[in-house]
């Protein structure tokens, strides 16, 4: 398996920001990686780089084996890009838009209706973009970015401003576009949760640095024995949870629950001992590890 793309020590300041600082990181064929961070982090200045927007200050970044900044036409000329919010003319249609913008790669008008047929705008050709809505807009423009069938998409915020309907749409979207095309697929997101649907690997990074690229299923590997215990009456239930061996911590939550970590203690055995000291246990389930947990905990 080779990599369709690789960027190696990446670094972009603008005056005296140092924006991304030596960020590196591979995407592999047929790959969905995401890359993310709170809003600043220098998300959207990789992808700027990586598609040549912005021209890095340091590192190199080749596309299919070729060096971007050598043959930038070369390198570019089997990517698709979807940026956060994709502008369209709003008093034309759907086809016509994409049959605009295929003329530069001299995309046939039968390429353009495969294109949004693809994602699912076959009956809405006709339409002016005007009358689209957010989730709708979003889907042209993955299609635009389809066009010519490229082996790697760039995905900027592919969901941002979608309802829960629209955003799943687009997710299983860019699910499929990877499973039954093949297709590699860089995306850059602060929506934790869809990173953690769709990624096979993540780039977490803040401040333009690096702090983790891993598998995502490593990064949600649970550490440590975490639970969520809904007990009564619960002050009380605290301060007893604290004091049993094998308790490594425990504190209470928003929703009235306490959360510990045990070390060297079954659940069940703190089941049998808040029982026998006659407090009520309703509930006492394992904490799923998450993105948002795991970048909470890097941030702090």
């Amino acid at each position: 398996m080779n990599p369709v793309l690789i960027a190696d020590n990446l670094q972009k300041r603008f005056g005296d920001v140092l924006a991304v600082d030596g960020i590196s990181f591979e995407v592999w064929e047929g790959e969905i990686f995401g890359i993310l961070g709170p809003n600043g982090a220098g998300k959207s200045t990789t992808l700027a780089m990586i598609t040549g927007l912005v021209r890095a200050d340091k590192g190199t970044i080749k596309l299919l084996g070729i060096d971007l900044r050598r043959d930038f036409k070369g390198a570019v000329k089997d990517l698709g890009v979807l940026v956060e919010n994709p502008g369209f003319y709003g008093h034309l249609s759907a086809f016509d838009n994409l049959r605009l913008f295929s003329r530069f790669k001299e995309h046939s008008p039968v390429e353009v209706h495969r294109v949004l047929g693809k994602v699912g705008l076959e009956k809405s050709t006709r339409k002016k973009v005007r009358t689209f809505s957010q989730g709708m807009k979003k889907r042209l423009g993955l299609a635009n970015a389809l066009l010519g069938r490229p082996s790697l998409l760039i995905l900027d915020e592919p969901t941002n401003g979608l309802d829960p309907i629209g955003t799943k749409i687009i997710l299983d979207l860019i699910k499929s576009l990877s499973i039954r095309n093949k297709i590699s697929i860089l995306i850059s997101s602060n929506q934790l949760d869809d990173i953690e649907t769709l990624c096979d690997r993540a780039l977490i990074i803040n401040e333009g640095k690096t702090l983790l690229c891993k598998t995502v299923r490593d990064l949600l590997a649970p550490g440590q024995d975490t639970y969520r215990i809904k007990v009564e009456p619960g002050e009380k239930a605290l301060s007893v949870i604290r004091a049993v061996p094998g308790v490594k911590s425990a504190e209470s939550d928003d929703e009235g629950y306490v959360r510990c970590v045990l070390s060297g203690l079954s659940p069940a055995g703190l089941n049998r001992r808040l029982i026998a000291q006659g407090f009520d246990v309703f509930e006492l389930n394992p904490v799923k590890k998450t993105l948002k947990e795991l970048f909470i905990q890097l941030g702090n």
